[in-house]
Protein backbone atom coordinates (compact mmCIF):
# COMPACT_ATOMS: atom_id res chain seq x y z
CA UNK A 1 0.00 0.00 0.00
CA UNK A 2 1.01 3.79 -0.53
CA UNK A 3 2.22 5.69 2.15
CA UNK A 4 0.76 8.52 0.95
CA UNK A 5 -1.95 9.57 1.75
CA UNK A 6 -5.11 9.41 -1.20
CA UNK A 7 -5.90 13.25 -2.32
CA UNK A 8 -8.95 14.85 -3.55
CA UNK A 9 -10.01 18.32 -5.23
CA UNK A 10 -13.49 19.22 -4.89
CA UNK A 11 -14.38 22.42 -7.39
CA UNK A 12 -17.86 23.92 -7.20
CA UNK A 13 -19.33 25.88 -9.88
CA UNK A 14 -22.10 28.41 -9.75
CA UNK A 15 -24.51 29.18 -6.38
CA UNK A 16 -23.60 29.04 -2.89
CA UNK A 17 -25.39 25.95 -2.77
CA UNK A 18 -23.02 23.88 -4.71
CA UNK A 19 -20.12 25.43 -2.31
CA UNK A 20 -22.15 24.14 0.50
CA UNK A 21 -22.24 20.88 -0.76
CA UNK A 22 -18.65 20.39 -1.09
CA UNK A 23 -17.88 21.52 2.11
CA UNK A 24 -19.60 18.96 3.37
CA UNK A 25 -18.22 16.61 1.27
CA UNK A 26 -14.55 17.94 2.45
CA UNK A 27 -15.67 17.37 5.92
CA UNK A 28 -16.73 13.95 5.25
CA UNK A 29 -13.61 13.26 3.43
CA UNK A 30 -11.32 14.66 5.92
CA UNK A 31 -12.88 12.56 8.66
CA UNK A 32 -12.22 8.93 6.58
CA UNK A 33 -8.62 10.26 6.34
CA UNK A 34 -8.34 12.13 2.69
CA UNK A 35 -6.44 14.37 1.89
CA UNK A 36 -7.79 17.64 0.42
CA UNK A 37 -5.75 20.02 -1.87
CA UNK A 38 -6.69 22.17 -4.19
CA UNK A 39 -7.71 22.24 -7.80
CA UNK A 40 -4.50 23.47 -9.38
CA UNK A 41 -2.53 20.61 -6.88
CA UNK A 42 -2.02 17.11 -8.29
CA UNK A 43 -4.95 14.61 -6.92
CA UNK A 44 -5.86 11.40 -7.04
CA UNK A 45 -9.68 11.96 -7.17
CA UNK A 46 -11.90 14.84 -8.14
CA UNK A 47 -15.13 16.33 -7.70
CA UNK A 48 -16.78 18.63 -9.77
CA UNK A 49 -19.84 20.14 -8.70
CA UNK A 50 -21.79 21.47 -11.71
CA UNK A 51 -24.07 24.44 -12.40
CA UNK A 52 -26.79 24.87 -15.50
CA UNK A 53 -28.70 28.14 -14.43
CA UNK A 54 -27.96 29.18 -17.92
CA UNK A 55 -26.82 28.02 -21.34
CA UNK A 56 -23.35 29.42 -20.71
CA UNK A 57 -22.99 27.66 -16.89
CA UNK A 58 -23.35 24.64 -19.58
CA UNK A 59 -20.50 25.22 -21.71
CA UNK A 60 -18.49 26.72 -18.16
CA UNK A 61 -18.97 23.15 -17.06
CA UNK A 62 -17.94 21.42 -19.91
CA UNK A 63 -14.72 24.00 -20.29
CA UNK A 64 -13.35 23.14 -17.02
CA UNK A 65 -13.88 19.24 -17.28
CA UNK A 66 -11.35 19.62 -20.17
CA UNK A 67 -8.94 21.93 -18.54
CA UNK A 68 -9.44 19.16 -15.14
CA UNK A 69 -8.35 16.10 -18.02
CA UNK A 70 -5.38 18.07 -19.39
CA UNK A 71 -3.97 19.30 -15.76
CA UNK A 72 -4.06 15.93 -14.53
CA UNK A 73 -5.25 12.89 -16.64
CA UNK A 74 -4.47 10.16 -14.18
CA UNK A 75 -7.48 11.61 -11.83
CA UNK A 76 -10.37 9.90 -11.40
CA UNK A 77 -13.26 12.61 -12.26
CA UNK A 78 -16.68 12.88 -10.35
CA UNK A 79 -19.33 14.94 -12.68
CA UNK A 80 -22.54 15.94 -9.99
CA UNK A 81 -24.65 18.77 -10.15
CA UNK A 82 -27.25 20.21 -12.05
CA UNK A 83 -25.71 20.27 -15.72
CA UNK A 84 -25.68 16.54 -15.06
CA UNK A 85 -29.43 16.21 -14.01
CA UNK A 86 -30.48 18.90 -17.60
CA UNK A 87 -27.89 17.29 -19.35
CA UNK A 88 -28.16 13.54 -18.62
CA UNK A 89 -26.25 11.27 -21.48
CA UNK A 90 -23.80 14.35 -21.75
CA UNK A 91 -20.98 13.78 -19.60
CA UNK A 92 -20.44 9.84 -19.75
CA UNK A 93 -18.00 9.72 -22.08
CA UNK A 94 -16.12 13.01 -20.73
CA UNK A 95 -15.69 12.02 -17.42
CA UNK A 96 -15.13 8.83 -14.90
CA UNK A 97 -18.54 8.90 -12.78
CA UNK A 98 -21.40 10.74 -12.92
CA UNK A 99 -23.51 11.37 -9.80
CA UNK A 100 -27.02 12.96 -9.94
CA UNK A 101 -28.12 15.24 -7.93
CA UNK A 102 -29.79 13.21 -5.14
CA UNK A 103 -27.53 10.68 -5.07
CA UNK A 104 -24.83 13.14 -4.35
CA UNK A 105 -25.15 12.30 -0.19
CA UNK A 106 -23.28 8.72 -2.07
CA UNK A 107 -20.30 10.78 -3.34
CA UNK A 108 -18.11 10.37 0.00
CA UNK A 109 -18.63 6.67 -0.01
CA UNK A 110 -17.95 6.41 -3.66
CA UNK A 111 -14.64 8.00 -3.49
CA UNK A 112 -13.61 5.44 -0.42
CA UNK A 113 -14.38 2.70 -2.83
CA UNK A 114 -12.37 3.87 -5.14
CA UNK A 115 -9.41 3.73 -2.70
CA UNK A 116 -10.25 0.72 -1.47
CA UNK A 117 -10.06 -0.97 -4.67
CA UNK A 118 -6.84 0.75 -6.05
CA UNK A 119 -5.08 -0.37 -2.21
CA UNK A 120 -4.13 2.64 -1.15
CA UNK A 121 -4.31 3.50 2.43
CA UNK A 122 -6.03 6.63 3.75
CA UNK A 123 -3.86 8.90 6.63
CA UNK A 124 -5.44 7.48 9.83
CA UNK A 125 -6.84 11.53 10.39
CA UNK A 126 -6.70 14.49 8.33
CA UNK A 127 -7.94 18.16 8.94
CA UNK A 128 -10.91 19.46 6.68
CA UNK A 129 -9.52 22.73 4.98
CA UNK A 130 -11.56 25.30 6.89
CA UNK A 131 -13.20 28.00 5.01
CA UNK A 132 -12.97 31.40 5.87
CA UNK A 133 -17.30 31.01 6.11
CA UNK A 134 -19.36 28.25 6.86
CA UNK A 135 -21.71 27.49 3.74
CA UNK A 136 -24.72 25.75 5.70
CA UNK A 137 -27.11 24.10 3.06
CA UNK A 138 -30.67 24.14 4.85
CA UNK A 139 -32.82 24.13 1.81
CA UNK A 140 -33.27 22.09 -1.51
CA UNK A 141 -35.61 22.54 -4.61
CA UNK A 142 -37.85 24.82 -5.96
CA UNK A 143 -41.86 25.26 -5.75
CA UNK A 144 -41.64 28.61 -8.47
CA UNK A 145 -41.77 27.73 -12.33
CA UNK A 146 -40.10 30.53 -13.48
CA UNK A 147 -40.72 30.43 -17.26
CA UNK A 148 -36.66 30.64 -18.43
CA UNK A 149 -35.70 28.56 -15.56
CA UNK A 150 -35.03 24.74 -15.62
CA UNK A 151 -33.03 24.62 -12.05
CA UNK A 152 -36.23 23.74 -10.04
CA UNK A 153 -36.36 20.45 -11.92
CA UNK A 154 -32.68 19.43 -12.18
CA UNK A 155 -32.93 19.95 -7.99
CA UNK A 156 -36.08 17.64 -8.14
CA UNK A 157 -38.92 19.83 -8.49
CA UNK A 158 -40.75 20.15 -4.92
CA UNK A 159 -38.94 23.14 -1.71
CA UNK A 160 -37.44 20.45 0.82
CA UNK A 161 -35.92 22.17 4.08
CA UNK A 162 -34.07 20.69 6.84
CA UNK A 163 -35.47 21.06 10.25
CA UNK A 164 -34.97 23.50 12.30
CA UNK A 165 -33.14 21.08 14.96
CA UNK A 166 -30.81 19.87 12.57
CA UNK A 167 -30.21 23.18 11.35
CA UNK A 168 -28.79 24.31 14.71
CA UNK A 169 -26.88 20.98 15.05
CA UNK A 170 -24.96 22.18 12.27
CA UNK A 171 -24.61 26.05 13.25
CA UNK A 172 -23.14 24.37 16.49
CA UNK A 173 -20.89 22.79 14.96
CA UNK A 174 -19.35 25.24 12.50
CA UNK A 175 -19.56 27.28 15.73
CA UNK A 176 -17.07 24.86 17.76
CA UNK A 177 -14.95 24.53 14.51
CA UNK A 178 -14.25 28.00 14.51
CA UNK A 179 -15.92 30.07 11.88
CA UNK A 180 -16.78 33.34 12.96
CA UNK A 181 -19.27 33.94 9.76
CA UNK A 182 -22.23 31.36 9.00
CA UNK A 183 -23.95 31.51 5.69
CA UNK A 184 -27.56 29.69 4.98
CA UNK A 185 -27.69 28.84 1.55
CA UNK A 186 -30.96 27.16 -0.75
CA UNK A 187 -32.02 26.72 -4.17
CA UNK A 188 -34.69 28.64 -2.86
CA UNK A 189 -33.88 30.05 0.58
CA UNK A 190 -36.81 32.10 1.43
CA UNK A 191 -39.41 29.28 1.07
CA UNK A 192 -37.55 27.36 4.15
CA UNK A 193 -40.12 25.13 6.66
CA UNK A 194 -42.57 26.37 3.96
CA UNK A 195 -43.84 22.71 3.94
CA UNK A 196 -44.16 22.38 7.65
CA UNK A 197 -45.93 25.75 8.04
CA UNK A 198 -42.71 27.68 9.67
CA UNK A 199 -41.11 30.78 8.15
CA UNK A 200 -37.59 31.74 7.36
CA UNK A 201 -37.71 34.51 10.18
CA UNK A 202 -38.17 31.31 12.89
CA UNK A 203 -34.69 29.70 11.41
CA UNK A 204 -32.95 32.95 11.50
CA UNK A 205 -34.20 34.58 14.95
CA UNK A 206 -33.03 30.94 16.58
CA UNK A 207 -29.44 30.87 14.76
CA UNK A 208 -29.09 34.44 15.94
CA UNK A 209 -29.86 33.50 19.27
CA UNK A 210 -26.94 31.27 19.88
CA UNK A 211 -24.16 32.55 17.36
CA UNK A 212 -22.42 34.49 19.81
CA UNK A 213 -19.67 36.82 18.43
CA UNK A 214 -19.80 35.25 15.17
CA UNK A 215 -22.50 36.45 12.61
CA UNK A 216 -24.65 35.45 10.35
CA UNK A 217 -25.74 35.67 6.34
CA UNK A 218 -27.89 34.81 4.11
CA UNK A 219 -27.58 33.76 0.48
CA UNK A 220 -30.43 34.92 -1.51
CA UNK A 221 -33.90 35.75 -1.14
CA UNK A 222 -36.78 36.70 -3.20
CA UNK A 223 -38.00 39.79 -2.68
CA UNK A 224 -41.60 38.19 -2.02
CA UNK A 225 -40.15 35.68 0.55
CA UNK A 226 -38.78 39.11 2.62
CA UNK A 227 -41.44 38.98 5.31
CA UNK A 228 -42.01 42.27 7.48
CA UNK A 229 -40.60 39.95 10.39
CA UNK A 230 -37.69 38.94 8.48
CA UNK A 231 -36.78 42.50 7.09
CA UNK A 232 -37.49 43.32 10.42
CA UNK A 233 -34.10 40.86 11.52
CA UNK A 234 -31.89 43.13 9.87
CA UNK A 235 -31.61 45.27 12.51
CA UNK A 236 -29.84 42.41 15.02
CA UNK A 237 -26.29 43.13 15.17
CA UNK A 238 -24.75 39.85 14.26
CA UNK A 239 -27.27 39.55 10.74
CA UNK A 240 -25.10 41.03 7.87
CA UNK A 241 -27.11 44.34 6.52
CA UNK A 242 -26.50 42.21 3.07
CA UNK A 243 -29.01 41.22 1.09
CA UNK A 244 -28.86 39.08 -2.00
CA UNK A 245 -31.94 39.79 -3.75
CA UNK A 246 -32.83 38.83 -7.15
CA UNK A 247 -34.39 41.62 -9.38
CA UNK A 248 -34.52 39.69 -12.86
CA UNK A 249 -36.24 42.80 -14.50
CA UNK A 250 -38.06 46.08 -13.36
CA UNK A 251 -40.60 45.75 -15.85
CA UNK A 252 -43.93 44.35 -14.24
CA UNK A 253 -44.43 43.16 -17.80
CA UNK A 254 -41.45 41.17 -17.90
CA UNK A 255 -41.61 40.00 -14.40
CA UNK A 256 -45.28 38.73 -15.07
CA UNK A 257 -43.91 36.73 -18.44
CA UNK A 258 -41.04 35.35 -16.53
CA UNK A 259 -43.60 34.32 -13.42
CA UNK A 260 -42.15 36.16 -11.11
CA UNK A 261 -43.48 35.96 -7.45
CA UNK A 262 -43.10 40.32 -6.86
CA UNK A 263 -43.85 43.52 -9.09
CA UNK A 264 -42.01 46.63 -9.39
CA UNK A 265 -43.61 48.13 -6.14
CA UNK A 266 -43.36 45.19 -3.89
CA UNK A 267 -39.68 44.79 -4.78
CA UNK A 268 -39.32 48.61 -3.94
CA UNK A 269 -41.24 48.26 -0.40
CA UNK A 270 -38.92 45.31 0.24
CA UNK A 271 -35.52 47.40 -0.28
CA UNK A 272 -37.15 50.34 1.95
CA UNK A 273 -38.13 47.77 4.97
CA UNK A 274 -34.49 46.08 5.01
CA UNK A 275 -32.89 49.82 5.06
CA UNK A 276 -35.59 50.93 7.84
CA UNK A 277 -34.09 48.36 9.71
CA UNK A 278 -30.34 49.33 8.71
CA UNK A 279 -30.13 52.34 6.58
CA UNK A 280 -26.48 50.45 6.14
CA UNK A 281 -27.82 48.03 4.06
CA UNK A 282 -25.73 46.53 1.28
CA UNK A 283 -27.79 45.01 -2.04
CA UNK A 284 -26.56 42.92 -4.66
CA UNK A 285 -28.90 41.23 -7.39
CA UNK A 286 -29.31 39.35 -10.62
CA UNK A 287 -30.90 41.30 -13.61
CA UNK A 288 -32.10 39.29 -16.65
CA UNK A 289 -32.09 41.39 -19.88
CA UNK A 290 -33.63 40.98 -23.51
CA UNK A 291 -36.00 38.74 -21.88
CA UNK A 292 -38.47 37.81 -25.43
CA UNK A 293 -40.72 40.81 -25.59
CA UNK A 294 -38.44 42.87 -23.28
CA UNK A 295 -39.15 46.73 -25.16
CA UNK A 296 -37.08 49.78 -24.22
CA UNK A 297 -39.43 51.03 -21.83
CA UNK A 298 -39.47 48.06 -20.12
CA UNK A 299 -35.27 48.45 -20.60
CA UNK A 300 -35.49 51.54 -19.02
CA UNK A 301 -37.54 50.39 -15.96
CA UNK A 302 -34.89 47.98 -15.31
CA UNK A 303 -31.94 50.48 -15.25
CA UNK A 304 -34.73 52.86 -12.97
CA UNK A 305 -34.96 50.53 -10.23
CA UNK A 306 -31.12 49.45 -10.67
CA UNK A 307 -30.49 53.34 -9.91
CA UNK A 308 -33.63 53.61 -7.35
CA UNK A 309 -32.67 50.41 -5.12
CA UNK A 310 -28.41 51.67 -5.48
CA UNK A 311 -26.83 48.00 -5.68
CA UNK A 312 -23.56 47.41 -4.46
CA UNK A 313 -23.54 44.50 -7.52
CA UNK A 314 -25.46 43.47 -9.92
CA UNK A 315 -24.88 40.13 -11.80
CA UNK A 316 -26.06 41.16 -15.26
CA UNK A 317 -26.64 38.18 -18.21
CA UNK A 318 -28.35 38.17 -21.85
CA UNK A 319 -31.69 35.78 -21.50
CA UNK A 320 -30.77 32.91 -23.54
CA UNK A 321 -33.37 29.79 -24.84
CA UNK A 322 -33.56 26.81 -22.56
CA UNK A 323 -34.58 23.89 -24.02
CA UNK A 324 -37.86 22.26 -21.94
CA UNK A 325 -38.38 26.37 -20.48
CA UNK A 326 -42.55 28.11 -21.60
CA UNK A 327 -39.55 31.00 -22.35
CA UNK A 328 -38.05 28.99 -25.32
CA UNK A 329 -41.34 28.92 -27.07
CA UNK A 330 -41.81 32.59 -26.75
CA UNK A 331 -41.69 34.35 -29.80
CA UNK A 332 -41.02 38.39 -30.04
CA UNK A 333 -37.36 37.79 -29.20
CA UNK A 334 -34.77 40.67 -28.77
CA UNK A 335 -31.95 40.64 -31.50
CA UNK A 336 -27.96 40.20 -30.77
CA UNK A 337 -26.96 43.64 -30.75
CA UNK A 338 -29.83 45.40 -28.70
CA UNK A 339 -29.38 42.93 -25.86
CA UNK A 340 -25.93 43.07 -25.82
CA UNK A 341 -26.23 46.82 -25.87
CA UNK A 342 -28.90 46.33 -22.98
CA UNK A 343 -26.68 44.76 -21.13
CA UNK A 344 -23.83 46.91 -21.39
CA UNK A 345 -25.92 49.66 -19.97
CA UNK A 346 -27.04 47.49 -16.99
CA UNK A 347 -23.99 46.60 -16.13
CA UNK A 348 -22.99 50.61 -16.57
CA UNK A 349 -25.52 51.89 -14.12
CA UNK A 350 -24.50 48.93 -11.72
CA UNK A 351 -20.85 50.08 -11.69
CA UNK A 352 -22.17 53.62 -10.80
CA UNK A 353 -24.41 52.76 -7.54
CA UNK A 354 -22.02 49.86 -6.56
CA UNK A 355 -18.88 53.00 -6.68
CA UNK A 356 -21.47 54.83 -4.86
CA UNK A 357 -22.08 52.69 -1.90
CA UNK A 358 -18.10 52.04 -1.65
CA UNK A 359 -17.81 55.77 -1.52
CA UNK A 360 -20.27 55.74 1.43
CA UNK A 361 -18.56 53.14 3.44
CA UNK A 362 -15.18 55.46 3.39
CA UNK A 363 -14.82 56.71 6.96
CA UNK A 364 -16.60 53.86 8.46
CA UNK A 365 -15.74 51.02 10.90
CA UNK A 366 -16.31 47.57 9.31
CA UNK A 367 -16.32 44.23 10.21
CA UNK A 368 -14.36 41.73 8.03
CA UNK A 369 -13.76 38.00 8.28
CA UNK A 370 -10.71 37.49 6.49
CA UNK A 371 -10.05 35.26 3.68
CA UNK A 372 -6.37 35.88 2.54
CA UNK A 373 -2.99 37.01 4.23
CA UNK A 374 -0.14 36.73 2.11
CA UNK A 375 2.97 38.95 0.77
CA UNK A 376 2.12 41.43 3.86
CA UNK A 377 -1.83 42.10 2.54
CA UNK A 378 -4.59 41.14 4.11
CA UNK A 379 -8.08 40.45 1.90
CA UNK A 380 -11.24 40.22 3.52
CA UNK A 381 -15.53 40.11 3.33
CA UNK A 382 -17.06 43.00 5.34
CA UNK A 383 -20.95 42.63 7.03
CA UNK A 384 -22.37 44.08 3.50
CA UNK A 385 -20.24 42.35 1.52
CA UNK A 386 -17.45 44.86 0.75
CA UNK A 387 -14.04 43.54 -0.15
CA UNK A 388 -11.56 44.64 1.99
CA UNK A 389 -7.60 45.15 1.89
CA UNK A 390 -5.46 46.14 5.02
CA UNK A 391 -1.82 45.38 6.05
CA UNK A 392 -2.42 42.70 8.47
CA UNK A 393 -2.20 42.64 11.94
CA UNK A 394 -0.40 40.03 15.09
CA UNK A 395 -3.98 38.69 15.44
CA UNK A 396 -5.17 38.96 11.30
CA UNK A 397 -5.42 34.96 10.01
CA UNK A 398 -7.44 33.70 7.93
CA UNK A 399 -10.58 33.36 9.26
CA UNK A 400 -10.29 35.81 12.13
CA UNK A 401 -13.39 38.57 12.93
CA UNK A 402 -11.83 42.20 12.81
CA UNK A 403 -12.84 45.34 13.01
CA UNK A 404 -11.15 47.93 10.60
CA UNK A 405 -11.50 51.65 9.62
CA UNK A 406 -12.12 52.26 6.11
CA UNK A 407 -9.92 54.93 4.63
CA UNK A 408 -10.56 54.89 0.67
CA UNK A 409 -11.81 53.24 -2.23
CA UNK A 410 -9.68 51.30 -4.63
CA UNK A 411 -11.36 50.68 -7.60
CA UNK A 412 -13.97 47.48 -6.59
CA UNK A 413 -12.18 47.18 -3.17
CA UNK A 414 -11.78 49.28 0.15
CA UNK A 415 -8.90 50.20 1.70
CA UNK A 416 -8.80 50.06 5.34
CA UNK A 417 -6.73 49.93 8.43
CA UNK A 418 -6.78 48.17 11.78
CA UNK A 419 -7.78 50.35 14.50
CA UNK A 420 -4.78 51.52 16.64
CA UNK A 421 -4.57 49.36 19.81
Amino acid sequence: MSERPVRAALTALGCKVNYAEMAELAGRLAAAGIELVGEDEPADVRVLNSCTVTLQADATTRQRISRLRRADPQAHLVLTGCSVDTNPGRYPALVDSVVANADKAGIADLILDLVAARGTAPAATAPAPRRARAFLKVQDGCDHRCTYCIVWRARGGVSRSLPLGQVLARVDAALEDGHRELVLTGVDLGSWGHERGERLSTLVTAVLDRIGGARLRLSSVNANDITPALAELNAHPRLCPHWHVPLQSGSDAVLRAMHRGYRGAGYRRTVERLRAADPHTELTTDVMVAFPGETEDDHTATLQMVADAGFLHCHTFRWSPRPDTPAALLADRVDEDTARRRSREVRRAAARTGLAARRRAVGRRLEVVWERVEEGEARGLSEGWHSVVAVPGPATVPGALEAVLVGAVEGDLLRATLPQP
